[in-house]
């Protein structure tokens, strides 16, 4: 999740348990003082279960590790839960406040509410991860079908030509048409997008600049600010530079 889907999740917890808890204490500022004292332990039971016990026991089937280390969880966070409300009793007695809901004594009701929080995430985590792998699969059936398919097809000089992806060097973009540049030293014009050629050929084409497009393959060196392709020396733009170190860096390990 980014941080503003996690900041919105807690503001949508934290205002719906001080509107819960403003009808036990008969006065919503009275509950959000209790809710502020909770929310700490729910928030670390909430990271813990589903960024290091889901990921760490779930996903790699230990189912047993998963429920062991899962029951420790709710013993210790109910515990923190219970020294939080004891807190929040002498606090508000300090206020003045006299009288206090079941509440602060009710431990099941407290693992209820913190363990459906806490799941409630974990649902929306779930739902999250299924997108991404479906995501991942489309993407990866996507790729597997152009390396099967071993060429494009371009519109140049008013006919159609079949191109083997081993043929091309580099795809440069120069002003409303590309010049797609061949092993052999010949190249192709065409009105095609970047873009657009971008998004049809398979991942060893790797976007480096907004006007370039390279095959990675062909790369023989490369920094920070250019790869070399031949005797061609080509830049690589600030915003595409993350990506093509990482992928440049990992192809050189393997």
């Amino acid at each position: 999740m980014k941080v503003y889907q996690h900041i919105l999740f807690w503001v949508l917890v934290y205002t719906s348990l001080t509107l819960i808890f403003g009808d036990w204490f008969q006065g919503y500022s009275d509950a959000f003082y209790y809710v502020s004292l909770l929310m700490p332990v729910v928030m670390g039971t909430s990271y813990f279960f589903n960024y290091f016990l889901v990921p760490r026991y779930l996903f790699p089937r230990k189912f047993f590790s998963f429920v062991l280390y899962s029951l420790y969880m709710l013993i210790i966070s109910v515990c923190l839960e219970m020294v939080a409300c004891v807190l929040a009793m002498i606090i508000m007695l300090n206020y003045g406040i006299n009288e206090h809901p079941p509440l602060f004594t009710d431990v099941f009701t407290l693992a209820i509410i913190l363990y459906f929080i806490v799941l409630a995430k974990s649902f929306l985590l779930l739902i999250k991860h299924y997108f991404v792998d479906q995501s991942a699969i489309a993407r990866l059936e996507t790729e597997k079908t152009r390396m099967e398919a071993g060429h494009f097809t371009i519109r140049a000089d008013r006919k159609t030509h079949r191109i083997d992806y081993d043929r091309v060097r580099y795809v440069e973009s120069l002003a409303d048409y590309v010049k797609i540049h061949l092993e052999d030293g010949a190249s192709l014009v065409s009105k095609e997008k970047i873009s657009h050629l971008e998004e049809q050929l398979p991942e060893m084409f790797l976007r480096i600049h907004r006007s370039f497009l390279v095959h990675s393959g062909k790369i023989t060196h490369f920094t920070r600010e250019e790869v070399q392709v031949g005797e061609e020396v080509l830049p690589v733009s600030r915003s595409y530079r993350p990506r093509v170190m990482s992928v440049l860096q990992k192809e050189s390990a393997s």
